[in-house]
């Protein structure tokens, strides 16, 4: 979800353009258009010309949460409060800050002192608590409405309540009663525009996504000024691609959404921090090149907000820029608070480390393992990202970079959450079984040794889960017989061979062409260490077996008569002949 628009104005009879006006309800205004930059200048203009204005300063410091600068509000909140100590809306302003920094305690005690003080026609307070509830990053929507109808039952001819109570009820998922609160607010100001864009947010709740386009585009053809407007284009476009059956209207629609969000963005303040918000939408419709070249241009900036860095390493990286992905969440890393940085940051720095150590071949294999370590971290921070690794393994196994997939796929198969939980533990035994077969015999030791354990689990895994996936019995098969000891072997491939051939023979003659040269590979391999293990005539049967399947098959051929050569030999022997 992107952060939503905090909606502190009042009616908007017009919008505030190019002349810079200096009383609170202009202020107000720009708030409400969501020209904060205006609305802060003109704000800051006023708390100098009017110091003993508790309000101003109020208004000011709601810039500046909005804008996510929270200590700078604090700052101008004790401002107020010092300027103008009867005015109680500072206090409900730090008490706003407490809710963003997530200390419910806190802000519900400041609420508490500020209620305990109110008049009897005392309202105001009660209804930015209430917009409080619904704007904070954690919204108590039930608390929101407990104090909007305090707030209403003192003056039920403020628009801007009911306003609030329409999103305090979308919230809480009754669109029925957020409907009926826009269109009280929009009876008791038909200048209300916010109103009426919100009655089309509820048509798009709805799924009727051409109504809510064709609804919200005549808003803007009404009132053309109206920056809200098109960013509620913007944001319907964005979730009717999601609904998309193909890429074309999939990408239509989201270029679209860049589009009237192009326009959003030109109609208000086109600061740093819109521009920020401009490239939160950015992430959300995959626009990464776009994304890509306003991150390029905010990195510039000194002291600018540090996810600018995220969004420069994850459209970096799915622009196929992999140093330049990792530079900047290696900065991101150093800049960010600890508490602030996110899962996914980690998994595109251990996608980029990941992208850069096998760029070559041999792998950088400790970059790798460094990528490998940061994959981990964001899985245990976030367990559905387990879901994402598929592809990465997938990719790396396609490139026969069998060790380094096992390692990702490792991951994967040890969350059994993941959407892929049962195929990653197939891939996990699959690759770490290459990465042993394809090994020369001389090289292999301790470690291989181990992963090929890791594919034995790994694949009984796949047959607890999925019993009659017949694949899983033929590979684990075959890492126990590179477990087995090759001179005196133990046979312990032999009973998953034999139920991988009941599996096929089961499912008929087409099932058994079509595995045909598996078949011919499970019975000469049992064949053989039959043989090693002197049962001469079961390793006869079994090469039997193979000829039925291959006439013509030479090893088959030679072997059976090697050993009635053998056989013939020892009966002779034994006879004295």
């Amino acid at each position: 979800m992107m952060k939503k628009a905090m909606i502190w104005g009042i009616s908007l009879a017009f919008v505030i353009t190019g002349v810079r006006a200096q009383s609170l309800d202009d202020a107000k205004k720009a708030m409400d258009a969501e020209q904060f930059a205006q609305a802060r200048t003109m704000l800051e203009t006023l708390v100098k010309s009017k110091p003993k204005d508790g309000e101003n300063y109020f208004y000011l410091g709601l810039v500046y949460i909005h804008n996510e600068h929270l200590d700078s509000a604090l700052a101008v909140f004790d401002q107020g409060i010092a300027a103008d100590p009867k005015n109680n809306l500072n206090t409900v302003g730090k008490g706003i800050v407490d809710l963003y920094k997530e200390d419910a305690n806190a802000a519900a005690t400041k609420f508490a002192e500020v209620t305990g003080k109110l008049k009897r026609k005392d309202y105001l307070e009660l209804y930015h608590i209430g917009r409080a509830y619904i704007d904070a990053p954690n919204p108590n929507y039930q608390k929101a409405v407990e104090y909007l109808d305090q707030a209403k039952a003192k003056n039920a001819e403020d628009p801007l309540i009911p306003l609030a109570l329409g999103d305090a009820y979308m919230g809480l998922g009754n669109a029925s009663q957020a409907y009926v609160g826009y269109r009280d607010a929009a009876n008791l100001d038909n200048t209300l525009t916010r109103a009426r864009v919100q009655m089309q947010v509820i048509t798009r709740g709805s799924h009727a996504w051409q109504e809510a386009i064709d609804g919200l585009k005549q808003i803007a053809a009404d009132v053309p000024d109206y920056a809200p407007t098109y960013r509620e284009l913007a944001e319907t476009y964005r979730a009717w691609a999601l609904t998309a059956t193909d890429t074309a209207a999939y990408n239509a629609r989201n270029r679209e959404g860049v589009n009237y969000y192009k326009q959003y963005m030109d109609k208000t303040d086109y600061t740093v921090e819109s521009r920020i918000r401009y490239a939160d939408f950015l992430v959300y419709t995959k626009d990464y090149d776009e994304l890509q070249v306003q991150a390029r241009e905010l990195a510039q900036l000194e002291d600018v907000n540090p996810k600018v860095l995220r969004y420069l390493g994850y459209s970096a990286y799915e622009n196929e820029q992999y140093q330049e992905s990792k530079e900047a969440l290696d900065k991101l890393f150093t800049r960010m608070e600890a508490e602030r940085i996110i899962p996914r940051d980690y998994l595109h720095l251990g996608l980029s480390d990941i992208k850069l150590a096998t760029q070559n071949t041999p792998t950088d294999a400790a970059l790798f393992d460094t990528g490998v370590e940061q994959l981990k971290k964001a899985v245990a921070a976030d367990s559905s990202i387990a879901d994402d690794l598929n592809d990465v393994g997938k990719e790396l196994f396609t490139a026969k970079k069998f060790l380094d997939a096992s390692k990702v796929f490792e991951i994967a198969a040890s969350t059994p959450t993941s959407r892929n939980f049962i195929y990653d533990n197939f891939y996990l035994g699959y690759s770490a079984y290459y990465a042993v077969a394809t090994k020369p015999v001389a090289q292999r030791g301790e470690a291989e040794t181990a992963l090929l354990h890791k594919a034995d689990t790994a694949f009984g895994v796949v047959i607890e889960k999925a019993p009659t996936t017949q694949d899983a019995y033929l590979f684990r098969a075959n890492v126990n017989n590179l477990l087995d000891d090759t001179e005196n072997p133990k046979g312990l491939a032999e009973p998953y061979f034999l139920k991988y051939i009941e599996m096929v023979k089961e499912k008929g003659d087409a099932e058994v062409q079509k595995n045909k040269s598996k078949l011919i590979d499970a019975y000469s391999t049992i064949a053989v260490v039959s043989v090693k293990r002197g049962e001469y005539q079961k390793g006869r049967d079994l090469i039997g077996e193979v000829l039925k399947l291959d006439p013509e098959n030479a090893w088959a051929k030679q072997t059976l008569q090697y050993l009635e050569q053998e056989s013939a030999a020892s009966t002779g022997a034994a006879s004295g002949q």
